[in-house]
C-alpha cells in the first residue's frame, strides 16, 4: 500500500512551517516513512517554501508548478497536487493543505476506516475534519482539509481535472452532474459531485483528527495582521494570532485552534 501526503501551498510559508510541525510530530511514523510532497503554486515564494521545509519537514520533496490555467481560489493547486499523488503511484493520497494542522491520530484514524471497509468498495474517501456547518445542510459529505482519497476515487475523478472545469466550473458542473442547490463549485463541491455519480461514499471523523487553521480574516483585520518582515518572525506571530481568534471572526464556525 503505497501512500502519498501533498501539500498544496501558495503565499503562506508561516501556515506551512506549522502544517510540516504537526506532521513531522505524528506518533507512530517516522518522517523518512512518510512520502511528502509539497507543490508550490506559481506565486509561491519557493526560497520561503523551502526554508520552512528544511526546518520542519526535511524529508519532504518541494515542487513548483510553472503558469497554468487560472482558477477560483485554490482550486488548481488542489486538484493538480492529487492527481500528482495518484500519478506517482500512489494508492492512498492524504490531503493536506498548507493551513490543515493534523492531529497525533490522523494516520491511524484514516487508515483503519479504510482497511474496515476495504470489503465494501463504497468509501471513496475519508475526512478527517468534521465540517459541522456542511453537514447541518447536506449531511455527512467530503471536505477537504485532512483527507484521505482513494485510487478508485481518482479514477472517477481524474477525467474532471481539466481546463475546461478550470476556466468555467459553474457551467463545467451544470453539464456533467446532476443538479445540487447550494453545493460548491470549487475543488471540493467537484469532488463531492464525483463521489455522489460514482455510488460513492465519503466517512468523517467523529471528533476532528485534522484542524483547518486558515480563516478569512487573516492580514484583513488589524489584530490579525501579520507584518513581521522574517519568515522567522511571521511563524511566531501566527502562533500568537492563532492561539486568539475570535471563532465568529471565521468563515468556518467550527473553528478549533491548535496549537
Amino acid at each position: 500500500m503505497k501512500e502519498i501526503v501533498v501539500m498544496p501551498t501558495c503565499k503562506r510559508p508561516e501556515f506551512l512551517a506549522l502544517a510540516l510541525e504537526k506532521l513531522s510530530a505524528a506518533p507512530e511514523e517516522h518522517p523518512s516513512d512518510l512520502n511528502v510532497h509539497i507543490y508550490a503554486d506559481t506565486s509561491a515564494d519557493i526560497a520561503s517554501v523551502e526554508f520552512v521545509r528544511d526546518r520542519y519537514f526535511p524529508e519532504a520533496t518541494v515542487y513548483q508548478w510553472s503558469k497554468h490555467t487560472e482558477a477560483p481560489s485554490g482550486t488548481w493547486n488542489i486538484l493538480r497536487s492529487i492527481e500528482a499523488g495518484f500519478l506517482h503511484g500512489a494508492d492512498r493520497v492524504y490531503l493536506v493543505e498548507e493551513d490543515v494542522m493534523v492531529r497525533p491520530n490522523f494516520f491511524q484514524w484514516h487508515r483503519s476506516i479504510h482497511d474496515a471497509s476495504a470489503h465494501d468498495g463504497t468509501v471513496l474517501a475519508t475526512c478527517g475534519r468534521v465540517e459541522k456547518r456542511l453537514e447541518r445542510f447536506f449531511g455527512e459529505q467530503y471536505t477537504n482539509p485532512g483527507a484521505c482519497l482513494t485510487r478508485k476515487l481518482f479514477e472517477h475523478l481524474a477525467p474532471h481535472i481539466n481546463d475546461d472545469y478550470f476556466t468555467r466550473p459553474a457551467e463545467y458542473v451544470v453539464e456533467n452532474f446532476e443538479p445540487w442547490i447550494g453545493m460548491s463549485i470549487l475543488d471540493d463541491g467537484l469532488i463531492r459531485r464525483v463521489i455522489k455519480k460514482a455510488g460513492g461514499r465519503s466517512l468523517t471523523a467523529t471528533e476532528g483528527v485534522a484542524v483547518h487553521q486558515g480563516f478569512f480574516y487573516y492580514n484583513r483585520l488589524d489584530r490579525y495582521m501579520n507584518h513581521e518582515p522574517t519568515i522567522w518572525g511571521k511563524i511566531a506571530r501566527l502562533r500568537e494570532i492563532i492561539a486568539g481568534i475570535v471563532p465568529g471572526e471565521r468563515y468556518a464556525t467550527d473553528f478549533e485552534p491548535y496549537v
